[in-house]
This record gives structure tokens, sequence and C-alpha cells, in this order.
């Protein structure tokens, strides 16, 4: 018997590659900007500048957030955390090919994309609808 079969894993159907890209996606970008975005607000909090990405310019700053109150501001920043850790949650589920995964990024993707915008954050603008369009290629495989 092969090793990597088991009895009880046996008759599960294989997650499509379409699920599992979105689900390390949806992970990877709830990890990167939920981490950057914990980072800015401490910085904010201490009474410092957002902090300089390896491009050269100031994390989360140039959209059209930067005319918010600061006490606005910072409240998308949390709101931002808030559904990167619900983007990761929907990315494990994903990676195991569940339902909840699917419809949670569907869910969360309307408010990410919004925040992309008010941030001015390219790699979130193309990872969201990309995530979606890889949910429902994969659509019919989740259980």
């Amino acid at each position: 018997m092969n090793a990597s079969v088991s009895p009880d894993n046996a008759s599960a159907p294989a997650v499509p590659v379409a699920l599992r890209v979105a689900g390390v996606l949806s992970c990877s970008l709830g990890l990167a900007f939920g981490t950057a975005m914990i980072v800015s607000l401490d910085r904010l909090a201490k009474g410092r500048e957002l902090p300089m990405t390896p491009f050269g310019f100031r994390a989360f700053a140039g959209g059209p957030f930067d005319e918010l109150r600061p006490d606005t501001f910072k409240a998308m920043g949390w709101l931002l955390v808030a559904t990167s850790v619900l983007d990761v949650a929907a990315g494990t589920w994903l990676w195991n090919g569940q339902r909840r995964g699917g419809r949670l990024a569907l869910a969360t993707s309307p408010v990410s994309l919004a925040l992309s915008f008010g941030f001015a954050l390219p790699f979130l603008m193309v990872g969201v609808p990309l995530r979606a369009a890889l949910i429902a290629v994969g659509r019919r495989w989740l259980r």
C-alpha cells in the first residue's frame, strides 16, 4: 500500500491546483498586508511616520485614505488587519478544498478591494480579483 494514501483519505477527491493557488494567494496576501499594517499602525501610535517600503515609498501612503483624519485612517487600517486575518483563514480552507473558504474569500473580496484602492495597494488590487477567478475555476470541487 502506498504510504501517502491511507484508508481515511482514499475516497477524498484531490483538491484542484486552482483552489490550492487561491489558498496560497489568500494566505500570502493576508499575512503580508495584515502584518505590514500592524507594524504601520504601531509606528503611527508612537508618533512616527509610516514605514518605507523596499520600493522607495511609504507603506499605505499615496491613496485617497491619506486625506482622512488620523483616527479614521487608523480605523481603516484595523479593518484591513481584520480582513487579512479572515483571508488567512479562507486560504487555509481553500487549500483543503472546503466550501467555506471560497465563501469567506468571496465575502471579504469587496472590502479588501475597496481598501486596496483606498491605501493604493496594487498587489492587493490584482490579487483579490485573481483569487476570485481561481475560486470560480475550482468551484465545482469545493466540498
